[in-house]
């Protein structure tokens, strides 16, 4: 199970988080000076794939990528 952010830093510019846990989403908000606006319950794949950022301690799950058809 993910657990998705929504945080802004002090020019009110938004950052969107996925991670294991809230742990991770908390430490990376605290390393990086944000403050945390939200935490959505679901998340619509697409945009976790193309706009959120992986902030968990290990390689960013497969299942949060898109597959790209290879270019012959």
């Amino acid at each position: 199970m993910f657990i998705y952010g929504v945080a802004k830093n002090k020019d009110k510019e938004k950052f969107y988080l996925v991670g294991s846990s809230i742990e991770e989403i908390n430490l990376y908000c605290e390393d990086n000076v944000l403050e945390i606006v939200g935490l959505p319950d679901y998340v619509e794949p697409g945009m976790v794939a193309h706009h959120f950022k992986w902030v968990g301690k290990d390689k960013r799950p497969p299942v949060l990528e898109i597959s790209r058809p290879y270019k012959y």
